[in-house]
């Protein structure tokens, strides 16, 4: 397949069966710290104690002090830097901070025990050994770590974020492999903007290039945008920003060839040149989407198993009412813009999913007989909860609505997309609030907007439970129709 120059797309690499991510790498360099500082406290004291006294007994206060150590080398080292993927891909560049790291925290662990009075406890021989091993082992594992790591990196065994890369043409050719894994991502696909327009802002072309790479983002899974243009072309990165507010995935913006030329003439000073700055961060966070999904799968499955009855009792009851499949499927849009397929108890003569659907009203004709009292109580919701156990929907959150009403409000309603940076719910903070049902005048739609945002930037699993019981008060009315 042929790409231009200027929109090349980077084929991802096969996935392993298992990998690594490069964001692990700080916290296993801290355990191997710990664990070299520690091996280095025993073998000193224990060492020592023998060429001393010829005694092989376990030296007391060796793993106290190793573990003391250990925590103070971590703790500062994090502090100053060191356990930044660059510091860790480049030992022999930081090896000086290391040194004077680990130093300091020697002292400091002197100090203590001098304050403590428990100096004499302790065999200065011991400690000169103890200090002579961890000023090798400490320099030596971060050299071990970084040999590792840069042969899982070849391997493709640690990997960073999956992102779709955003930019300049220019600044996206001086980046390579390595760059991409210090700003911790891999890039797997690249769309690169000509410039700006005659006006100073974005050419169509590239308004283009960029509704291409959202929907890359989707076909291939991407966690992040990654934007890299240079910082003084203001304009454009705010236009590109508003056009990628669409989508869910965060959006950084990463330092420029004369950001990263700076910040490297600064190294001695702590600072990282691959530096980058998050401009749209994604609704949830890894932990809350997490602690929802889990809260989903509960309620959900708690809810099948129990309401059981009453769903082969609604089954049988609408197939012996009205010609017609037990379970409407009409395919409606999700999280990300992504289309999945909604189950309800059929409800009308009518099986609409086409670019031309008419919202049920009040005295609809096509409604059944069963139909009618499906949807007063709300019980035609119910085989929604199969969409929540698959993933597609959750309990709370906007109200998905069909293909054809999206792609209407979308050209009308300012922000209507946004109501896809999380998962669609079975119930919503518009529904709870009285903006259910048909939305006869464009202003009740934007009402329903208006709430559901409100929802997505004010979530929390106790807002969802409010929302839950407050479906349930709402559904002893029988509004519906």
């Amino acid at each position: 397949m042929h790409i231009a120059r200027q929109s090349a797309y980077v084929a991802p690499r096969a996935l392993r069966s298992w990998s690594l991510s490069c964001q692990a790498l700080p916290s296993i360099a801290a355990a191997l710290d710990v664990g070299a500082l520690l091996t280095a406290s025993v073998e000193a004291h224990f060492f020592y104690r023998y060429y001393a006294t010829s005694n092989f007994a376990w030296p007391d206060g060796a793993v106290g002090i190793g573990l003391m150590s250990a925590v103070l080398f971590v703790l500062l080292a994090r502090i100053v830097g060191l356990y930044r993927l660059e510091a860790l891909l480049t030992p022999v560049h930081h090896l000086a901070r290391v040194m004077s790291v680990l130093a300091g925290s020697l002292l400091a662990v002197i100090f203590i025990l001098f304050l403590l009075k428990i100096a004499t406890d302790y065999s200065r021989g011991a400690m000169i050994v103890f200090a002579a091993l961890a000023l090798v082992t400490a320099p030596a594992s971060r050299v071990i770590v970084a040999a590792a790591s840069r042969y899982g990196i070849r391997q493709g065994v640690i990997r960073g974020r999956r992102v779709v890369t955003l930019g300049d043409v220019i600044e996206l050719e001086r980046l390579g492999a390595s760059d991409f894994l210090q700003f911790e991502i891999e890039e797997i696909a690249r769309f690169g903007l000509d410039g700006a327009s005659s006006n100073g802002g974005l050419s169509e072309k590239d308004r283009a290039r960029i509704a291409q790479a959202i929907e890359a983002s989707r076909q291939l899974h991407a966690v992040e945008f990654a934007l890299i243009m240079p910082w003084s072309r203001d304009r454009e990165l705010l236009e590109v920003c508003n056009l990628l507010r669409v989508s869910p995935l965060p959006v950084r913006l990463h330092a420029d060839h004369k950001i990263r030329n700076v910040l490297r003439q600064r190294r001695d000073r702590g600072f990282a040149r691959h530096f980058s700055v998050t401009i749209q961060r994604g609704p949830l966070s890894a932990r809350e989407r997490a602690l929802k999904r889990a809260l989903d799968m509960a309620i959900a499955v708690a809810g099948l198993v129990v309401l059981a009855p009453l769903l082969l009792v609604t089954s049988l009851v609408i197939k012996l009412d009205s010609p017609g499949p037990v379970i409407f499927r009409q395919r409606r849009c999700g999280f990300d813009n992504r289309e999945f397929v909604i189950f309800k108890f059929r409800t009308m003569t009518a099986l609409e999913d086409g670019g031309s659907i008419v919202q049920a009203k009040p005295g609809d004709e096509r409604v059944t007989r069963v139909g009618r009292m499906l949807r007063r109580t709300s019980i035609d919701e119910l085989p929604q909860l199969f969409n929540v156990v698959r993933g597609d929907m959750s309990l709370v959150g906007p109200r998905p609505h069909a293909i054809a009403h999206d792609e209407e409000y979308k050209a009308r309603i300012n922000n209507y997309a946004l109501r896809h940076h999380v998962k669609p719910g079975v119930t919503g903070a518009a529904q709870v609030m009285g903006l259910r049902g048909e939305t006869r005048r464009l202003a009740q739609m934007e009402q329903r907007v208006e709430r559901d945002l409100w929802y997505i930037n004010n979530w929390s699993l106790t807002l969802d439970l409010k929302i839950m019981a407050m479906t349930c008060v709402a559904l002893l009315r029988l509004d519906a129709y």
